[in-house]
């Protein structure tokens, strides 16, 4: 930060930095005299709820899991305080349960879809598809279609939570619109193939894996029809919804695994056949497979993956996932499906790194991105609902 002033007492306040490690005063013309330094901490109120742990590991991780949240959860939800101070969606549908799980409320979650619906016309976005963050200013002409699908899931999870019909009722328009965009990109088996811009499945191989007809993008669409059905009574969503599952069974499941992509040839869908750990995830998680209808792959990802598999030298062809989002699409799945002590343990595998080097929660599982992200924080939920039950 540059300052150039004349003669006199100033009292400069700065919304930067936004996060700092050092502070080094400069003078390259001149004198100055600095009688005053001092940051001012701006974060979420603090946090009273308790967790009803003597696991040190565990009270380490949900302590760095209330301050990730409140370090990113201010006016709206943001990324991370110190690389980018936006509102992404999807990372607001894990941030939303931290919310409610740590106060009992939603109001910034309010405040952070409002301004989505809000924004009626977003430069270098398409008619009917929300900005992937909002507000910002994003320089590049891009969005991101996955995201659109998380808000309508997150929308449904907030009148759970809230019941609050009217914000439902004044989104109607635009989730039919987004419902209509996406439409276009529906092939002859009623897949999306071929979206536009920056499909994003996770930080991992699956975002090499995105065209032509990506399998966990389409298990994400089936699931937001499935919301749009119960959101607006809407019989037809729901059958369209089923009907997309079906197909996805049919042509990615291996006999196995669920396969990521298919790839248009010479006008033909062909399988790509490539395996990733997060898709198998995006199966169980958009109910696209249960426990129930896949009991030997839920085996195989129950008890053969997780933070351990590498290390064993398991399944070594499948690409392994990330936090962001392979890792806590699992986790959730094991709070699901009650898996309470092997919940606990992958907790501290996952998270207890993370917490004693830098006292917050991580984009990734490497440190080459945001250590300090507000969705991460969505391990106190999982941890309460154990712990506090």
């Amino acid at each position: 930060m540059k300052y150039q002033m004349q003669p006199g007492d100033y009292l400069p306040i700065t919304f930067e930095p936004i996060t700092t490690q050092y502070i080094n005063i400069v003078v390259t013309e001149g004198e100055m005299e600095l009688s005053d330094l001092s940051m001012v901490q701006c974060v979420f109120p603090q946090i009273h709820k308790k967790l009803n742990t003597a696991d040190p590991d565990l009270q380490l991780v949900y302590d760095a899991a209330v301050s990730t949240f409140r370090q990113n959860t201010l006016d709206i939800y943001m990324d991370c305080p110190c690389r980018e101070r936006a509102g992404w969606l999807c990372d607001s549908f894990f941030t939303s349960r931290s919310e409610y799980c740590l106060t009992g409320k939603s109001t910034v979650e309010y405040n952070f879809l409002e301004n989505f619906l809000l924004a009626e016309h977003v430069d270098n976005i398409p008619d009917g598809m929300f900005p992937m963050c909002y507000p910002s200013d994003f320089p590049a002409t891009s969005y991101i279609p996955n995201w659109a699908m998380w808000l309508v899931l997150e929308l449904e999870e907030y009148y759970g939570r809230t019941k609050d019909a009217g914000l439902v009722e004044r989104f109607r328009k635009r989730i039919y619109q987004l419902k209509d965009f996406f439409k276009k990109y529906e092939n002859e088996e009623g897949l999306l193939e071929s979206l536009d811009a920056w499909v994003f499945v996770e930080w991992s191989k699956c975002n090499e894996l995105v065209q032509d007809v990506n399998f966990p993008t389409n298990m994400l669409y089936a699931s937001m029809l499935d919301a749009v059905s119960r959101l607006y009574d809407d019989k037809a969503a729901a059958e369209q919804a089923a009907r997309l599952r079906e197909k996805i069974r049919g042509l990615s499941y291996n006999g196995s695994f669920f396969t990521d992509r298919m790839l248009r040839k010479d006008g033909k869908l062909i399988p790509g056949g490539e395996i990733t750990e997060t898709c198998q995830y995006y199966a169980f998680f958009t109910k696209t497979a249960t426990p129930e209808t896949y009991p030997q792959l839920w085996d195989t990802i129950l008890y053969s993956f997780g933070p351990e598999r590498q290390d064993k030298g398991l399944y070594p062809e499948i690409y392994p996932s990330n936090a962001f989002i392979g890792n806590y699409l699992r986790l959730d799945l094991l709070s699901q499906y009650g898996k309470e002590e092997q919940l606990l343990k992958e907790s501290v595998g996952y998270f207890k790194f993370m917490a004693e080097r830098t006292g917050t929660l991580w984009e990734k599982i490497s440190d080459d991105a945001s250590m300090n992200h507000g969705f991460a924080s969505h391990a106190a939920v999982w941890l309460d609902k154990i712990c506090n039950k």
